[in-house]
């Protein structure tokens, strides 16, 4: 176990240097990332500010606070792609075409191993707007710039890419019970497209839905809360205890699908 543990830095160093080597070699696909990625966030802002024109406040929330939410979901959604979102889409081959075996026999953990096989740098590039945009938005809020209240806000953002990961993780591993799952692993995208908007908009069963049941919403949502300084404790409660459930989830399915894992040699 040491040994595998001690392992980790190197193997991750030395994986972080063939991404790069990647991307180095395919620098049109890395720019169209960007390009695209870009242009999104474009499309959120001028969203905003058309609607920002004719109202100050949507549910209670100003332009700065839904500028933060905007951010702060880019930042959760580009941190996902930087480490998990390459190796995710090609787990999902190797499962289908049996192609997994080199991964399940090295001496380290295979489903973080296959979690981290490659990273995604145009992804990180594109944190650049979402973080411009916070650090714009962020002094025209109510909770007050310091080191405290950055590390809280960064805590909350990396529980919502916690939570983003092992909801995507369960559906690529249905790759291990079903032969086309390429549809079923767009949902997540799909669930999290309903948190770029602040909560109250949404009627109060989908509130329920989305922040407590399956807590998309509570994911981008509490990190805008705590920098508006409106943030209650019991309203992270439903993302801990999301991550806590679908993380042993993912790991028994992980498990149960590598007994069931066909082998094309």
């Amino acid at each position: 176990m040491d040994d595998a543990m001690s392992s980790w830095p190197r193997l991750f160093r030395l994986l972080g240097q063939h991404s790069l080597a990647q991307m180095l070699s395919y620098r049109l696909s890395a720019a169209f990332v960007v390009v695209f990625g870009t242009l999104f966030a474009v499309g959120e802002l001028a969203s905003l500010l058309i609607y920002y024109q004719f109202t100050d406040s949507i549910a209670g929330w100003g332009l700065h606070a839904s500028l933060a939410l905007v951010a702060t979901f880019g930042l959760i959604q580009h941190t996902y792609q930087f480490f998990f979102v390459v190796s995710h889409e090609a787990l999902m081959d190797k499962i289908i075409h049996g192609e997994l075996d080199y991964d399940l026999v090295r001496p380290v953990d295979s489903q973080l191993l296959c979690s981290l096989k490659s990273l995604d740098f145009p992804s990180l590039i594109n944190m650049i707007i979402p973080a411009g945009i916070l650090v714009y938005a962020w002094p025209h809020l109510d909770a007050p710039a310091s080191v405290t209240t950055l590390g809280a806000y960064l805590l909350l953002v990396l529980c919502g890419v916690v939570f983003y990961y092992l909801l995507n993780q369960l559906f690529v591993g249905l790759s291990f019970w079903i032969e086309r799952p390429q549809q079923l692993a767009g949902v997540p995208e799909y669930l999290l497209e309903f948190a770029t908007r602040p909560r109250t908009i949404y009627p109060r069963w989908i509130q329920f839905a989305l922040a407590v049941v399956l807590p998309v919403l509570t994911a981008t949502n509490t990190p805008v809360d705590l920098l508006r300084g409106e943030l209650e404790l019991s309203a992270v409660l439903p993302l801990l205890a999301a991550i806590a459930l679908l993380a042993v989830a993912a790991r028994w399915q992980w498990r149960r699908g590598v007994r069931r894992y066909v082998s094309a040699s």
